[in-house]
């Protein structure tokens, strides 16, 4: 009989709203130890990040207990804390079901996870692994499932990639901030449902830590990618918004003017005027 403390816990996991299921194809035998540690690394990682956008960027993320294992082509069940939104695994899913259509920026994927999904494809290429399939499992039963494709990464490589600068300006939350390699911190649009990478000089670093946490608009230079997403920005600027009040969603700044867009959203009417 299991220990009462790890029925404690196989209880908690057990009370979450869906599981995720990851499993490597492959030969029995055949999958390293490491390939197996590799992925399941990745895949906390962009579950972990959808979890943070899912909070809107507040609170810690929360944990993934292990509830079944098999072998031949391994596979792992995984099973959210009861904190961790319901709706995370089936984010994911759909999330890489955009990557796979085009190079966008699937809501609730920051750069971070746009990252792992890269690192993943990286796996594909290692010896004994012929496929990384991922499916969430809801509480009814219905299942969504993605099959990790070269499409998926490719396009996860070019959703963060600048095609397209000017100047101007993004409003959001301040999230995170690394000071390992250059100044950063991720700026999280609420409407777009995911983050914005920021650089920003080093006389902003004391403005940077004021505002974590709180709504800023960032002025500088603005990278878009191919589907015109904001994919950075190089931030000369920093203002404080919250005394302003509410900051505008990105809905609600393209009906300023509907007698220009003909009611369609900013994207719709770009894709309408390049005649896509």
């Amino acid at each position: 009989m299991a220990p009462a403390s790890v029925a404690v816990k196989a209880r908690e996991y057990d009370a979450a709203m869906s599981e995720v299921r990851l499993q490597i194809q492959g030969q029995r035998g055949a999958i390293a130890a490491d390939t197996l540690i590799s992925v399941l690394k990745h895949t906390l990682g962009v579950l972990q990040e959808v979890d943070r956008t899912s909070r809107g960027g507040e609170g810690r993320p929360g944990k993934w207990g292990v509830m079944n294992v098999w072998n031949g082509s391994i596979g792992i069940v995984l099973a959210p804390s009861a904190d961790i939104p319901g709706e995370v695994p089936e984010r994911l899913i759909a999330g890489l079901a955009v990557l796979e259509e085009r190079p966008e920026l699937p809501p609730w994927f920051s750069e971070p996870a746009i990252k792992s999904v890269q690192e993943m494809g990286k796996v594909l290429r290692r010896p004994g692994v012929s496929g990384i399939d991922l499916s969430a499992v809801a509480p009814g039963g219905e299942e969504y499932e993605a099959h990790l494709t070269p499409e998926i990464i490719e396009h996860a490589a070019e959703a963060f990639q600048g095609t397209d600068e000017a100047l101007g300006s993004v409003a959001g939350i301040l999230d995170v901030i690394n000071l390992r390699r250059q100044r950063v911190v991720s700026l999280y649009d609420a409407d777009e449902r995911h983050a914005v990478r920021c650089t920003f000089p080093e006389d902003l670093l004391e403005a940077v830590r004021q505002y974590l946490g709180s709504k800023v608009r960032a002025t500088g230079t603005v990278a878009r990618n191919r589907v015109g997403q904001i994919a950075s920005v190089k931030v000369e600027s920093l203002v404080l918004t919250e005394a302003e009040g509410r900051v505008p969603s990105v809905a609600e700044l393209t009906s300023i003017a509907p007698w220009y867009t003909g009611d369609r959203t900013a994207v719709e009417h770009q894709q309408w005027t390049r005649g896509a």
